[in-house]
């Protein structure tokens, strides 16, 4: 969290979890005790607070009895997250890591130049994206603003930071291209297609579509030879190319390869029988590591619960195969700006389950191969997704879903998680 916001800011956030988690009236006392500071500090906090809920039309409200007690009420379903992304938003390092983004051959001197500020400033906040970005597996030297790791990691990582940044604000558009050329690419890729997405797919497929035509004129990505193979044995990847040549997208095989990658991957072509069932097919006719991996869990839940997976049905293996394929491209948990560890959060919560958990992780990796035990490492993000398919098939642990995550989520879109 520190990563992202200065000591005043992160007094603030304090402020406002401890409120929301209170949720009753608060003494003007507590709350100076707890971030130990002035009753003056806390009433300016107090009033950022009010002025940033305005525009929330009543959908979260802070009551404020005479400057001696405090309350936030809000409605239940709303988005607390945006809240939290004003104060993560506002600070230098997410400027920053847009910054990188939008002017890829600029270095952090020019940077401060535009923060109006000097080099030191800004390093001394730069310098915290060192351990930020190596959980990731991916090198970041502050002065160069240079990104080292595998294109597909860093595409993906400014994939989740753009995504994560605003996803409650649909109508925020965080790139150089203009949406609506990117708009009519994908009403080109419906016809072609002969689809009709949902807003999430679109909004998806957008943000990659830009993230790619940006990106592929500083640095090409590289897609491996067992994907292609993938790729060879779908005849589908014809229309994407006949798309390409459609809007004129100057895309080498790479490129395009890597775009059919995320489309099967991110959800952008789910629903669609005809397509979902090739791709899946193409996977299995290859034998993929992902696929692989599918077959590993299934040995692996039969062992240990009893159940079997249909590995028969393409459906079921093309959602499973996606959410391996998201892990190959990004490693660690995609939330970028909270980083929860639910494994750890499980731990504490949860014992009884979290060795579950642990029992299985191990099994797994004890029955995969070479390939597929590496790809298991990235256990973070694996962990979820592997979760929702024990609770799926042997309701093991419905309550503590309910509580844990806070939401419920059809299992089709559990794995359409982006």
């Amino acid at each position: 969290m520190q990563t992202f916001l200065t000591k005043t800011s992160f007094k603030k956030v304090v402020l406002l979890d401890y409120l929301l988690e209170k949720d009753n009236w608060c003494a003007m006392e507590e709350l100076r005790n707890l971030l130990n500071v002035t009753e003056k500090s806390v009433l300016h906090y107090i009033e950022e607070l009010e002025d940033l809920f305005k525009q929330y039309n009543g959908n979260i409200l802070l009551k404020n009895e005479d400057n001696k007690r405090f309350f936030i009420k809000k409605e239940k379903d709303f988005p607390i997250y945006n809240i939290y992304l004003h104060f993560y938003k506002a600070s230098y390092n997410y400027h920053l890591i847009d910054f990188m983004y939008k002017y890829l051959r600029s270095v952090l001197k020019d940077f401060a130049k535009e923060q109006f500020t000097s080099v030191s400033t800004v390093f001394r906040y730069a310098k915290l994206l060192i351990p930020y970005f190596r959980r990731y597996h991916i090198a970041f030297h502050p002065f160069q603003l240079e990104l080292n790791a595998s294109e597909a990691n860093i595409r993906s990582f400014f994939y989740y930071f753009y995504w994560n940044s605003t996803r409650e604000s649909s109508d925020k558009w965080p790139f150089h291209i203009e949406q609506k050329e990117i708009e009519k690419y994908i009403v080109a890729f419906e016809g072609i297609y002969d689809i009709t997405l949902t807003i999430f797919q679109k909004r998806v497929f957008s943000f990659w579509l830009a993230i790619n035509i940006e990106r592929s004129s500083f640095r090409k990505v590289r897609v491996d030879n067992e994907y292609k193979s993938v790729i060879s044995d779908d005849p589908h990847f014809n229309l994407l190319k006949k798309w390409s040549k459609q809007i004129n997208l100057s895309f080498n095989n790479d490129e395009l390869c890597f775009l059919y990658r995320i489309i099967y991957s991110f959800g952008v072509i789910d629903g669609n029988a005809i397509y979902e069932n090739s791709h899946a097919y193409a996977h299995q006719r290859q034998n993929t590591c992902s696929y692989r991996a599918v077959k590993n869990l299934e040995k692996v839940l039969q062992s240990m619960f009893r159940f079997s997976l249909d590995i028969k049905d393409p459906e079921l293996i093309f959602n499973f195969i996606a959410f391996h394929e998201r892990s190959y491209l990004f490693y660690g948990n995609p939330d970028l700006f909270f980083n929860r560890s639910y494994i750890e959060e499980m731990k504490e919560e949860e014992p009884r389950v979290y060795h579950i958990m642990e029992k299985l992780k191990k099994e797994l990796q004890e029955n995969a191969d070479s390939d597929v035990s590496k790809k298991l490492e990235n256990w973070a993000q694996l962990f979820l997704n592997y979760y929702y398919v024990l609770d799926y098939y042997d309701g093991m642990a419905t309550v503590f879903l309910t509580n844990f995550i806070r939401c419920r989520t059809s299992f089709r879109m559990l794995f359409r998680l982006s």
